[in-house]
């Protein structure tokens, strides 16, 4: 997980990316999809309140890694601090059931 840029902007609007990348050291193929959770003031819409969401990240190749780009909004009413951000991602073999669940948890920071 990392950001872009890798701090926001306090007091003021702003569109961060959220760049997850889902590599696979294994043999075989793997479909990947990732649940977002964010808290306020970051939101996945841009026009209102939206603290989860789930977006498909692809089928990851044999010794592949691949990234995915989320955009993340604010409002001004960002105050310098560490903003939470958790991403669960499930991993499908190709019988479709559930070969890991990946928890990660990191933080994007508001400076002034």
């Amino acid at each position: 997980m990392r950001f872009e840029p890798e701090a926001l902007k306090a007091y003021a609007k702003s569109e961060p990316f959220l760049i997850l990348t889902l590599k696979n050291e294994d043999s075989s193929s793997y479909w990947c999809e990732c649940d977002v959770n964010v808290k306020p003031p970051l939101s996945l819409a841009h026009d209102k309140e939206l603290n989860t969401g789930r977006t498909k990240v692809g089928i990851v190749k044999p010794n592949g890694s691949l990234d995915k780009k989320i955009r993340l909004f604010t409002r001004p009413n960002n105050f310098p601090d560490e903003y939470p951000i958790g991403v669960t991602s499930y991993i499908y073999d190709e019988d479709g059931a559930i070969a890991e669940r990946v928890e990660t948890n990191g933080t994007l920071a508001c400076k002034e």
